[in-house]
C-alpha cells in the first residue's frame, strides 16, 4: 500500500491472506524476486509473494484459495498509451473494419441500413475503416456516401483516427465548400482531376468534427450523452479485462471524457485504473486550479497533457523528414508552427506537468525534442518524465538527444503486425529498420513502455508482445528485424515499464509486496511457446485491486 512518503506499506506478519493464489509459474517482473510459486493477497493489495508453503501458512478460515495448477502469471497488463474513453462511443457506432467491410460497397451497404432507420438530418458514423485492408484500389469519398446517404450527414474514421471521410451534407453541416481554405494544421481532401472536395477531412479538419478539446469549439457532430458514453465504456473495460489489461493511459482526454470517468469512479464503477492524459486546450483550466500531474487515486489520477505535433503512421501523414515512397509528400504538422510547439511544450513543463507530445515523424519529433530542449534549460527539473507519444520514425541522433534529454518513448506495439501491409510500400524498407524502435530505445537506455494506441491497433497486449519479439506483420513479413526483444523484454514493457511511464512503479507493475494486486493467469508461458502463437495465449483470469474482474468461461 502507498504511504504519505511515497513508498510501499509493510503489513504486520500476522496479518491472514483474504486471497491466495498456489502452484503456479508466477513471473513477477520484480528483479529482487523474479518467480515465485504464490502470492497473498489483503484489502486489494500484495501481502506477500514466495513458494507454496510460506504462502499458503497466511491462509485462515475465510482465505479464498486458487489452485493455478501450473498456470502461468503476470502483472496486470498496462497500457501505456490508447484511447478507452474513445473506445467507448466506437462502440456506439457503425463498425467498418475490414473484417465485416471488405470494400467500398460493404460500407455502402451498412450506412444505407443505418439511413434507413434514422431520420433524415441525423448524423450517422462509423468507425475502423482501413483502405489498405480493404478490396478497393482508392479511398472512400464523399460520392460514395451520398449514393446511399442523401438526406443524412455521414461521417466515417479511418482507422488511424487521424482522417476521415463525410459526405455532401456532412460538408455543408461543418460550413466547407469549395472556396473554403485548409485549417492550419489540416486539410481537406480534394479530387486530383478536379480539385473539388472529395469529403476527406485530415487532422484539424477532422478534429473540427468529432473531438472535443482540440480546436478551441465544440465538435460539429453533436457528441454522445454521458449515459451512452458510460455504456460504451463499460464494454470496452470487459474487453479490455478479457484481454489481461488492468491499467490504462487514456491518451486524449477532454471536459466530457472527464466527466465520464468521474461519474463511473463516483459510483465505483471504474473495473480498471486510469491515468489521464488532458489535451493542451485545458490547461490553462488546470492552471487555475493548480492542479498538477499527480492529483487522484490509484484508480483515476490526472496525468500528464497532451500536445499533438503531428499526423498519424497508419494514416501516413506523420511529418517526415523525406517523401513518403513514390510522392513528394511529407505528411502534416498538425501544430501551427515549430514556435508554437515549443511555446506549448515549455508552457506545459513550467506548470509542473508531465508532458506528453505526440509526434511518429522524425521531423516532428526533432522539432519536438528542440522544445524541450529549450523548456528544460530555462526550467531544469529533476525526473520530469517527459514523454514522446509513439515517437515512430528515429535515428541515431534523435536517440542521443532523447537519451541525454531524459525523455520517455512509448511507441505502438502491435503496428508491425496489425499494420505491416502500409510499412514498405508507404514508408520503405530502410525507414521501417528505425521504426518503433523498442530494440533501439533498449539498448540507448531510453525508458520505453508498451501501448496499442487502441483503436487505431488492436488492444490485445500478448498481440502487442507477440509482435515486438517477432517483429512479424500478420502475414509473416519481417519487418525490421534489428528491433526485436526478447519475450522477458516484451512483458516488461507491458508491465514495470508502463507503470514508470506513469510515475506508478511504486504502485504497480510487478508482483511485489505493497504494491495493488492486480494481475493475470495465463493458459500458456510466453517464454516457451512458439514466438509466432504468442498471440493466442487464452487469458483464464484476470485480477484487479485482489477481485476476479474477468474469468474465462
Amino acid at each position: 500500500m502507498k504511504t504519505k512518503n511515497g513508498k510501499t506499506h509493510s503489513w504486520p506478519k500476522e496479518m491472514i491472506a483474504e486471497v491466495i493464489l498456489w502452484g503456479g509459474n508466477i513471473l513477477t517482473m520484480d528483479s529482487r524476486k523474479p518467480q515465485a510459486q504464490a502470492v497473498a493477497i489483503k484489502g486489494g493489495w500484495f501481502l506477500k509473494v514466495g513458494r507454496d508453503v510460506e504462502i499458503k501458512a497466511l491462509a485462515g478460515g475465510k482465505t479464498k484459495t486458487i489452485a493455478l495448477k501450473g498456470r502461468t502469471v503476470t502483472p496486470g497488463f498496462i497500457d501505456a498509451h490508447q484511447h478507452l474513453s474513445q473506445v467507448g462511443t466506437n462502440l456506439l457506432q457503425i463498425d467498418c473494419n475490414p473484417k465485416l467491410c471488405k470494400s467500398i460497397t460493404h460500407i455502402q451497404r451498412v450506412v444505407q441500413k443505418e439511413a434507413e432507420r434514422k431520420p433524415p438530418g441525423e448524423w450517422i458514423r462509423g468507425v475502423g475503416y482501413d483502405d489498405t485492408k480493404t478490396n478497393d484500389q482508392r479511398i472512400l469519398n464523399r460520392w460514395d456516401l451520398d449514393e446511399v446517404s442523401p438526406d443524412h450527414p455521414v461521417f466515417i474514421q479511418h482507422v488511424s483516427g487521424h482522417w476521415g471521410v463525410t459526405n455532401s451534407k456532412g460538408l455543408q453541416a461543418g460550413g466547407v465548400d469549395e472556396d473554403s481554405p485548409d485549417p492550419k494544421g489540416g486539410a481537406y481532401g480534394r479530387d486530383p482531376q478536379t480539385e473539388k472536395l472529395n469529403g476527406i477531412l485530415y487532422e484539424q479538419a477532422e478534429f473540427a468534427y468529432i473531438f472535443e478539446g482540440m480546436t478551441g469549439h465544440p465538435p460539429i457532430i453533436p457528441p454522445f450523452s454521458l449515459q451512452d458514453r458510460i455504456k460504451g465504456l463499460r464494454i470496452a473495460c470487459d474487453q479490455y479485462l478479457a484481454a489481461g489489461i488492468t491499467s490504462v493511459n487514456d491518451a486524449l482526454v477532454s471536459a466530457m471524457t472527464l466527466d465520464t470517468y468521474q461519474e463511473v469512479w463516483k459510483n465505483r464503477e471504474l473495473r480498471l485504473r486510469v491515468y489521464m492524459l488532458i489535451t493542451y486546450e485545458y490547461l490553462p483550466h488546470l492552471q487555475a486550479l493548480r492542479l498538477k500531474t499527480g492529483f487522484g487515486d490509484e484508480w483515476l489520477k490526472i496525468g500528464g497533457i497532451k500536445i499533438i505535433a503531428d499526423g498519424a503512421i497508419a494514416g501516413r501523414t506523420a511529418f517526415l523528414s523525406a517523401p513518403y515512397v513514390g510522392t513528394q509528400k511529407k505528411g502534416i504538422l498538425v501544430a501551427e508552427s515549430a514556435e508554437a510547439l515549443h511555446a506549448s511544450i515549455l508552457r506545459g513543463h513550467q506548470a509542473g506537468f508531465q508532458v506528453c507530445v505526440h509526434a511518429n515523424g522524425d521531423r516532428a519529433i526533432e522539432m519536438t525534442l528542440d522544445g524541450f530542449e529549450k523548456a528544460l534549460s530555462q526550467y531544469p527539473r529533476k525526473d520530469h518524465r517527459h514523454r514522446l507519444e509513439h515517437c515512430t520514425v528515429v535515428n541515431r541522433e534523435i536517440l542521443k538527444r532523447m537519451k541525454k534529454l531524459k525523455l520517455l518513448a512509448v511507441p505502438f506495439g502491435s503496428y508491425i503486425h496489425h499494420h505491416g501491409e502500409k510499412m514498405i510500400p508507404h514508408y520503405g524498407r530502410e525507414r521501417v529498420e528505425m521504426m518503433f524502435a523498442h530494440r533501439s530505445f533498449l539498448d540507448y537506455g531510453i525508458p520505453v513502455s508498451g501501448s496499442s494506441d487502441n483503436p487505431c491497433g488492436p488492444y490485445e497486449p500478448l498481440l502487442g508482445i507477440q509482435s515486438c519479439v517477432t517483429r512479424k506483420s500478420a502475414t509473416g513479413e519481417v519487418l525490421g528485424a534489428k528491433q526485436r526483444t526478447s519475450v522477458d523484454e516484451a512483458i516488461y514493457l507491458y508491465t514495470m515499464a508502463s507503470a514508470y511511464a506513469s510515475f506508478e512503479e511504486h504502485l504497480k507493475g510487478s508482483i511485489t509486496p505493497g504494491k495493488v494486486a492486480d494481475l493475470v493467469v495465463l493458459g500458456e508461458d510466453p517464454r516457451r511457446v512458439n514466438p509466432d502463437e504468442i498471440k493466442d495465449i487464452p487469458v483464464e483470469m484476470t485480477m484487479v485491486g485482489g477481485r476476479i474482474e474477468y474469468r474465462k468461461a
